[in-house]
């Protein structure tokens, strides 16, 4: 099948069925006319059938014709709407055609009798079963070709309004008509007659004016549910739509509203998470449990990554030489500037364990170079460290400083913890390496170490010096372990 559906993918099937309501309206119009037609009444039944099923032939080939020569509008509509096109042409043509061939086997006929079986075909045909035949070719598409998503604006205001203009005015058309019958036939006077055609001129003129100013309404209220539903595709979950109606279109007004309530909710809740934990740790977790009956499982996968550690020197003392409040408060200062650091290069602060900070390069694809973002990261944790502290000591306030430990290794990363309270962190050997690396960073080592397995990973981005070979707890063989010169 072609990406564009055109009335070519009508099935057989289905076409077989727009052509047995066009057979059904074939028997109404000869049963209609052999009844209260005193002119067709003459003849016999089978007569008027055969006749009018020559105009049904007619009008199938045409339809058929229609289909295959030309499937696809040049107008921009939809399919459906172009089958209702062709429905349309289809009933005029043989409208048409039916009046001419009427009127030329029976020249003794009245031309009123001509023209009542030229309104059946374009009031009821043409006018009311043309609409039926829209709906079954849409349903009919929607079934089978749902994944077709034509770039067609079509308004609903408008089909209601259209389909509400033709309801009205084929009935008041053919009571116009039988009034002018009964005259001709003398069961009433031309004044009735006259009566009724104003009277259906009137409720016409009405009927399609209260239409066009329900249409206007409805109109607008589509156009702002749809500018609603844009703007939350637009990521505006602000909107708020008007729910006064009691109707269909109030309860998709609430909808939106709720669902807009709700994305908004969402954001809210990817920003505060975002603030425990890495944001995109916090996006890939709200996605992976939005859906319904979604169960977040433990456990994670295994790679390689860049750890960081980060310690301030002689906390103990400094803890109790200050009030908790001041503490705090410089607490927050320097992780402020720490964390800063980190998400510069694309880091991921894992914990705070008390004055200690815990940081993961490498866990997002989009920084391959984990090893070389950990070691520009920890400089500039040193740098913005440096400035805290001469801010601190211009407003008299206490200095600190810290000690940073780099390792690369295995680790698994993902959820730990129960299903009732999880976390999100990595665990491995070079976890602990990382950490025994920092508590080496005390003079008369400097204040930033790296393991060998850096040194390999950054080659010549940083120039790196040996500083000290350690036997580290827990680490079997002794480690060289470099600074960056």
């Amino acid at each position: 099948m072609s990406s564009k559906v055109t009335l070519k993918h009508v099935a057989f099937s289905m076409r077989v069925r727009l052509h047995l309501l066009t057979a059904i309206t074939v028997i109404f119009l000869s049963v209609y006319g052999k009844i209260v037609c005193p002119f067709i009444d003459t003849l016999t039944f089978s007569r008027v059938l055969s006749v009018l099923g020559i105009v049904y032939i007619f009008q199938v080939i045409t339809r058929e014709l229609f289909y295959a020569l030309a499937p696809t509008s040049f107008l921009p509509v939809s399919i459906s709407r172009h089958g209702f096109h062709v429905s349309v042409v289809t009933w005029l043509l043989a409208g048409a055609i039916a009046s001419l061939v009427h009127s030329y086997l029976y020249t003794d006929f009245h031309w009123a009798s001509h023209l009542k079986l030229l309104s059946g075909y374009w009031g009821l045909g043409a006018g009311v079963l043309s609409q039926l035949e829209y709906v079954v070719l849409e349903k009919y598409f929607r079934e089978k070709h749902s994944a077709y998503k034509p770039d067609i604006d079509e308004k609903i205001s408008s089909r209601l309004m259209e389909s509400f203009a033709v309801f009205t005015m084929v009935p008041a058309l053919m009571m116009v008509l039988v009034s002018f019958r009964f005259v001709f036939e003398g069961f009433t006077d031309r004044a009735a007659a006259m009566e009724v055609f104003f009277l259906g001129v009137c409720f016409v003129a009405s009927a399609l004016f209260v239409s066009w100013r329900y249409g206007q309404a409805l109109k607008e209220d589509c156009e702002h549910l749809t500018d609603a539903v844009s703007q939350v595709s637009d990521g505006d979950f602000h909107v708020k739509v008007d729910t006064s109606r009691t109707d269909d279109l109030g309860k998709v007004a609430n909808g939106i509203n709720d669902m807009a309530k709700g994305l908004r909710l969402r954001e809210q809740i990817r920003e505060a998470f975002g603030r425990f934990v890495n944001p995109e740790i916090a996006e890939s977790f709200i996605n992976n449990f939005a859906g319904k009956n979604s169960a977040l499982e433990t456990g994670g996968k295994r790679q390689e990554v860049a750890i960081l550690m980060a310690d301030i020197r002689g906390f103990t003392p400094i803890s109790e030489s200050m009030e908790p409040e001041d503490l705090t408060l410089l607490l927050n200062g320097y992780f402020s500037e720490m964390v800063a650091a980190v998400q510069m290069h694309g880091g991921m602060v894992d914990k705070f364990i008390g004055d200690a900070i815990m940081v993961v390069f490498g866990l997002s694809e989009k920084h391959s170079n984990y090893a070389v973002d950990a070691v520009k990261a920890a400089q500039e944790m040193q740098n913005r460290l440096e400035n805290f502290n001469n801010i601190q000591a211009q407003n008299g306030k206490r200095t600190i400083n810290n000690g940073i430990g780099i390792h690369v290794g295995e680790v698994v990363a993902g959820y730990i913890g129960s299903p009732d309270r999880l976390e999100f962190t990595v665990i491995g050997h070079a976890v602990n390496v990382a950490a025994r690396i920092e508590s080496q960073t005390k003079p008369p080592n400097p204040k930033l170490l790296i393991s060998d397995s850096v040194v390999n990973l950054i080659g010549d981005s940083f120039a790196t010096k040996m500083v000290t070979q350690a036997n580290l707890k827990g680490v079997s063989k002794e480690m060289n372990l470099f600074t960056i010169v």
